[in-house]
């Protein structure tokens, strides 16, 4: 994205969902007061799973059993 050109969408990446997402990564993170860098990885992928349906189906509580290893 190149705001001084003018150009602002560049296929799903418009700068509004850009800004979206950040914000609510940062209200997500904000409860953990912070995370480690050599973390962040792993935050950000948790991130992920909760922040979009997932195309299994399976909602947040799902996937942290699965995660926590209770296959029921």
């Amino acid at each position: 994205m190149n705001l001084s050109a003018g150009i602002r969408v560049d296929g799903a990446w418009h700068i509004q969902n850009v800004n979206a997402y950040h914000s609510r990564l940062k209200t997500w993170v904000r409860k953990f007061n912070g995370v480690a860098t050599r973390y962040l990885e792993n935050y950000l992928a948790w991130f992920r799973i909760l922040d979009k349906k997932s195309p299994t189906g399976r909602n947040p509580p799902q996937w942290l059993s699965l995660a926590m290893g209770c296959h029921a």
